[in-house]
């Protein structure tokens, strides 16, 4: 009973220590009407855009970020109907104006909406592989392994095939017929 408390215990702080690091890159981002209120100033915005810049530096500019959220900023106070709350209403807008008008912008908003699905997948890959390599399984190659994860993963498509029109087509692919 302890270790089972003590996993759980284990696994709540990991995963409460990717959100805080979560929340201390894009944290800024992810109040979308405070950030892109026109009478506030916050100080600290282009410190915090400059740091999410260099942990991204491949994907984007820190400084053109802070600039482009000034000119978004800008652009929503002429669009008194616009009243953006949630970063994937942000992305939506700005994808409406083209591509190439908030690149930077768009591109840290689709990193930020895009990052905890990718973790949340990544996590449930990794429990299912726990479940399937147990430790009488231990022995299992890789290939049948992978195979298993996948058909795990995959449940509902899984559930869906037909096995009766696999194993006809296996038998007559795999037929050896003798003729005396």
């Amino acid at each position: 009973m302890k270790s089972a408390v003590d996993r759980i215990q284990q696994e709540i702080s990991v995963r409460f220590t990717r959100l805080r690091d979560l929340n201390f890159k894009f944290g800024f981002l992810l109040d979308v009407e405070n950030l892109l209120k026109e009478d506030t100033v916050d100080s600290n915005l282009e410190k915090k855009c400059v740091e999410l810049g260099e942990f991204y530096e491949t994907d984007f500019n820190g400084a053109e970020l802070y600039a482009e959220i000034c000119d978004c900023k800008m652009l929503l106070r002429s669009r008194t109907e616009s009243k953006l709350k949630i970063p994937s209403e942000l992305l939506a807008f700005i994808i409406s104006y083209g591509e190439d008008v908030f690149p930077n912008l768009r591109v840290a908003i689709q990193i930020l909406l895009t990052i905890s699905v990718s973790i949340a997948s990544c996590e449930r890959s990794f429990s299912k592989l726990k479940l399937i390599l147990t430790y009488l399984r231990s022995t299992m190659e890789q290939d049948r392994l992978s195979d298993l994860a996948l058909l795990c993963i995959e449940k509902e498509t899984f559930e869906n095939v037909n096995f009766d029109n696999i194993i006809d087509e296996f038998a007559t692919i795999k037929a050896r017929k003798r003729f005396f």
